[in-house]
């Protein structure tokens, strides 16, 4: 059980964490609450509101300042006044034989008791477990409907709390420009008695209290909420007016989290460290405050260029990904990356990892280049200058070879590219990402671990294939056409597989086949006739042909697949 001396401390901290909130000493001097009466508690006028209520069911925030008609209150119960700022009792006006503290005296009412005179037992017993709880209790005269009056209530408070919430952003803002933004983090720590960070949009992180950067494991569940947030306040809202505006805060494990917006764009974020009890709405609250300030610093590091290319990339991601972007992001992407300069744009889905290393290389990442990462893959938006007379091929090499530069010169860093059509705005991007990194999946279901650039236009049957890699339906077409050589070749250890093979990818020539496998044209007229008795089907004919070389599709994307671990 906590002593007197710990009960202080938390309510002194709480006091402290709800300073930007209105007193009731404010709202005491209010047209609202000009005809109100203080029945108990002159010297605790002083507690925050964080809000007004006009029930005590459910139960309110700490902090609330509930507003009650007195017949609603004939079975209150002292640990439902728990908690409570104040408690306001509207009593009927034809009932109430108190003198109503002026509007010049609502803020300091006379030290001398209260004297009760006609009321009736019902307040006195609100009056007693008021002062047991040491609640402040107001008397509310009723003259007219009560609804009405706890709704003047509210909106009083709401215009007092949008006032001293002007106060503190400018106190905010004012330390922010005197101490820089680890100084306002320090004082905004101090003030919640919590951890506080804010990071970029990418998660470096640019001041902190006793916080770390967002957890890897934390961070891709963040940004897809912050994501989806942003989307939906797009929607509601006119972006026509271009106007900076706050989230909610997102709880993601151990944080509140509030992302940072310049106009629609997210460029970061700010968090605090709370705890299982912690007010989340008013510690929401808190961080809105404090994004103002935090704002100002990110739209200066934006001028300054530090912040501009994470909030271009996050701008790629939005569109690569099929979210829609406004008008002015759209032409601000294609300014910053010279795609409105260019006759259509390259886009390519890379994977790259260091020979005998341990995963991806990352080294390459950003600088100089309009890329992005999504869903694990490298993405990279090449603009493409037709009067430069290259291909797509060329714009793939000369991309991997800025790769293996930028990450270190290493020549063998294996690279693997699916590449999409060349699309001619950056309104096709969405379809051209898909494509590319359906070739990079088929690529390397084809290709296994080894290096290859493969383009969309050029899966051929493969795309199909692709689509249907699972169904049981490819495993039996292979199994009718390709498995009784397979087992032929165990058994007699003969080399008719690959021999079929070689003859298919040579066109089905004879001469050509025989040259590459360094074998007499005879010899290999003979393995053609042993395979056509084996699968008992004419080797010459086009459909079978086109019926073998499908099956070793087949066979070559569940290999790899199996390889990968994926089957």
């Amino acid at each position: 059980m906590l002593d007197n001396g710990s009960v202080d401390g938390e309510k002194d901290m709480l006091d402290a964490q709800l300073s930007h909130q209105p007193t009731l000493r404010q709202l005491l001097n209010t047209e609202a609450l000009a005809e109100a009466q203080v029945i108990y508690g002159e010297d605790l006028i002083d507690r925050p509101v964080v809000q007004v209520v006009s029930a005590l069911s459910p139960p309110p925030r700490p902090g609330s300042l509930a507003v009650c008609r007195i017949e609603t209150l004939l079975g209150l119960e002292a640990s439902a006044l728990s908690g409570l700022s104040a408690l306001a009792v509207i009593k009927p006006s034809s009932a109430d034989s108190h003198t109503p503290v002026n509007a010049g005296t609502a803020a300091v009412p006379s030290p001398s008791p209260v004297n009760l005179g006609g009321a009736d037992a019902a307040l006195k017993r609100i009056s007693k477990l008021c002062t047991e709880e040491e609640v402040p209790l107001i008397l509310i005269p009723g003259f007219g409907d009560p609804t009405q009056v706890a709704e003047d209530v509210r909106l009083s408070f709401l215009r007092e709390l949008k006032l001293t919430s002007a106060r503190l952003q400018s106190a905010l803002l004012s330390l922010l420009l005197d101490e820089g933004l680890e100084g306002l983090v320090e004082e905004f720590s101090n003030r919640l008695n919590r951890p506080v960070v804010v990071e970029t949009a990418d998660f470096k992180v640019l001041a902190s209290r006793n916080m770390g950067a967002t957890p890897v494991s934390q961070q891709r569940s963040l940004e897809e909420e912050a994501s989806k947030a942003v989307r939906r306040r797009v929607s509601i809202h006119e972006k026509s007016q271009n106007q900076d505006f706050f989230l909610a805060p997102i709880k993601v494990g151990r944080r509140l989290v509030l992302p940072v917006l310049l106009s629609d764009t997210l460029v970061g974020y700010i968090a605090a460290m709370v705890r299982p009890n912690d007010d989340l709405e008013m510690i929401g609250e808190y961080l809105q405050a404090a994004a103002v300030a935090v704002m100002v610093e990110f739209s200066q590091r934006r001028r300054d260029g530090t912040v501009f290319t994470v909030t271009q990339q996050s701008l790629l991601k939005d569109l690569l990904s099929g979210n829609s972007l406004s008008a002015s992001d759209q032409e601000r992407l294609e300014r910053y990356y010279g795609f409105d300069l260019c006759d259509g744009l390259c886009t390519f889905a890379v994977e790259s990892a260091v020979t005998g290393g341990s995963g991806t290389n990352k080294n390459f990442l950003e600088d100089g280049f309009a890329s992005t990462e999504i869903e694990g893959t490298r993405v990279f938006v090449v603009p493409f200058f037709e009067k430069n007379g290259t291909t797509w091929q060329q714009e793939a090499q000369s991309l991997i070879e800025k790769i293996k530069v930028t990450a270190g010169g290493i020549v063998n860093s294996k690279i693997q590219l699916g590449a999409a059509r060349i699309v001619q705005t950056i309104v096709d991007l969405p379809e051209a990402y898909r494509e590319a990194r359906q070739a990079l999946i088929i690529g390397s279901m084809v290709h296994g671990d080894k290096d290859f650039v493969i383009g969309y236009g050029e899966l051929g049957i493969r795309r199909l294939l692709y689509l249907m890699i699972d169904h049981p339906e490819l495993d039996r077409f292979y199994e009718e056409n390709l498995a009784p050589l397979e087992a032929y070749d165990t058994e007699w250890e003969s080399e008719l597989v690959e021999s079929l093979r070689v003859y298919l990818d040579q066109g089905a020539n004879l001469n050509s086949a025989a040259r590459a496998l360094f074998i007499h044209r005879h010899t290999l007229r003979y393995r053609l006739e042993q395979i056509a008795d084996i699968l008992k089907v004419d080797i010459d004919s086009q459909e079978v042909l086109l019926n073998l070389q499908i099956a070793y599709l087949i066979r070559d994307m569940k290999n790899n697949i199996r390889g990968k671990g994926r089957a």
